[in-house]
């Protein structure tokens, strides 16, 4: 965990100040629907307050590295 404001906040930092798990962060952040309303706002707030951004490089290396079972049709 970073939380010393030198580097970029990640998910980890945003879950350990909103005390959910990292999993519920990146849920708020891809399908906020299915967070808990209490939850998602709890995140979105702190999101806010540390102004953690999603970080587009790590974005494109999950896209690319999908199970290929996901795309099986």
């Amino acid at each position: 965990m970073t939380l010393d404001h030198t580097e970029r906040p990640t998910i980890y930092d945003v879950a350990l100040v909103a005390g959910v798990s990292h999993q519920t962060v990146s849920r708020v952040v891809n399908c906020p629907e299915t967070v808990r309303p209490v939850n998602r706002h709890r995140v979105l707030a702190v999101i806010a307050y540390l102004g953690y951004e999603r970080n587009a490089e790590a974005e494109r290396l999950g896209r690319l590295h999908k199970h290929p079972a996901d795309s099986a049709e």
